[in-house]
C-alpha cells in the first residue's frame, strides 16, 4: 500500500487472542482445527510496530477460569509482556455466574471485563446467516429474546457492575437496537462495541439489499452511540468488506465507515484494535476472505485514514481511549 506506520507513537492493542489447542479448557476450538498461537507468534506479527500494551480477549474456551490462569502464567514467564488486560470468557446467563465472577477477579488482576459472544440470527448454519459458530454451544438468542434464557443473562449482565467489569459486545446488527435497550437499562456497566457493530459482508455494488443492511446498522449504532458509557472497537474490516486490503474502492468505502463510526461516538469513545490471531486472513475477516494485510499494514491503513486528526485525537484512537476504557 506504500504507506508507514512509523509515525504512530504509541499503540494499545486493544483486541487480540492467543491460544494453544493442546490445553485441555480449548477443546471446542480444537475441534473446529484451529492450531495454537501463541505470544511469540504475535509478537512476531507486531514486528516494529509500537505496542505498549494489550489487551487479551477470550479465545472461545471451554472454561473461562482455566483460560485466565493460563495467560496469568503466560505473563509471569515473561512471555507476554504486553498483556495489561484480560478480558474473559463467561456465559452470564449461569445460574452460578456471580461466583464465576468473583472467581475470575480473583485469579488475575489484570481481568477488566468479560466477553460472551452473542451473535445470533437463527440456529447456526455454517456461516450463511451472521450466527457466530460459538453460540451454537447453546443456541439462545440473549439480546432479543424475552424468554428465561435471555432474563437470564441479564441478571448477570447486571452483575458486571458490582464486580467492576466491562462487556465486550458482540452481535449481529440485528440485534443492535434490542442491545441499546438492555445497556440503557444498566448505565453503570461500560459497554465497548466489538468489530465495528460486525455489519457483514459488503459487496460495495451499491444494491437495494446492501443499503437497507448498513440502514439496520446505522440505526442500531446510532443508538448505541447516544449511551455514554458505550464504546467502540474499530477492527476486523475485512468481516465488513471482503478484500478491502486489495481493492481501492472497497478500501474508500471501509474508510468512510471507519470515520462515520468515529464521528457517532467522538475519539474518546472509539479505539483502533488488530483483532489479531492465527493470521492475517483470519484476524482481518473471519472467515470471509482468503488473505490480510500484515499488522503494521493495516496499522498503516489506520493511520492513513485519520492523517488528518489532531495529533491528541490520533493518540485516543490508537492509545488512549483503549488505556481509559480497560483502566490500563
Amino acid at each position: 500500500m506504500g504507506r508507514s506506520a512509523a509515525s504512530i507513537a504509541d499503540i494499545v492493542d486493544a483486541h487480540h487472542h492467543f491460544y494453544d489447542t493442546n490445553e485441555k479448557h480449548y477443546a471446542f476450538l480444537k475441534s473446529l482445527g484451529a492450531s495454537p498461537y501463541l505470544p511469540e507468534q504475535y509478537a512476531s506479527s507486531v514486528g516494529d510496530l509500537p505496542i505498549s500494551r494489550s489487551v487479551h480477549i477470550d479465545a472461545m474456551p471451554d472454561r473461562g477460569l482455566a483460560e485466565v490462569e493460563w495467560i496469568e502464567s503466560l505473563v509471569a514467564a515473561g512471555r507476554a509482556p504486553t498483556v495489561a488486560a484480560i478480558v474473559a470468557a463467561c456465559n452470564l446467563a449461569d445460574d452460578d455466574v456471580d461466583a464465576q465472577l468473583t472467581a475470575l477477579v480473583a485469579a488475575s488482576s489484570k481481568v477488566r471485563g468479560i466477553r460472551f459472544m452473542v451473535d445470533y440470527e437463527g440456529p447456526f448454519d455454517g456461516g450463511k446467516n451472521a450466527t457466530h459458530i460459538a453460540v451454537s454451544r447453546h443456541g439462545n438468542d440473549y439480546i432479543r429474546d424475552t424468554t428465561g434464557p435471555a432474563q437470564s443473562f441479564e441478571r448477570g449482565f447486571a452483575l458486571l457492575a458490582s464486580h467492576s467489569l466491562s462487556f465486550d459486545l458482540q452481535c449481529s446488527p440485528l440485534q443492535l437496537d434490542a442491545a441499546a435497550a438492555l445497556i440503557a437499562r444498566h448505565p453503570d456497566v461500560p459497554v465497548v462495541v466489538d468489530h465495528l457493530g460486525k455489519v457483514r459482508h459488503l459487496a460495495v455494488d451499491g444494491s437495494v439489499a446492501e443499503a437497507a443492511k448498513l440502514a439496520v446498522w446505522r440505526a442500531g449504532l446510532a443508538k448505541l452511540a447516544a449511551l455514554p458509557n458505550v464504546f467502540v472497537k474499530l477492527s476486523m474490516l475485512g468481516y465488513v468488506v471482503p478484500g478491502w486490503h486489495e481493492d481501492a474502492k472497497k478500501e474508500a468505502f471501509v474508510r468512510d465507515l471507519v470515520r462515520e463510526v468515529i464521528g457517532l461516538f467522538g475519539v474518546h469513545r472509539s479505539m483502533f484494535a488488530s483483532n489479531w490471531h492465527q493470521n492475517g486472513a483470519a484476524a482481518n475477516a473471519d472467515g470471509a476472505d482468503a488473505t490480510g494485510p500484515t499488522m503494521p499494514q493495516l496499522y498503516a491503513s489506520f493511520h492513513d485514514w485519520v492523517s488528518d486528526f489532531s495529533e491528541a485525537d490520533r493518540h485516543a484512537l490508537f492509545a488512549g481511549t483503549a488505556a481509559t476504557f480497560y483502566r490500563i
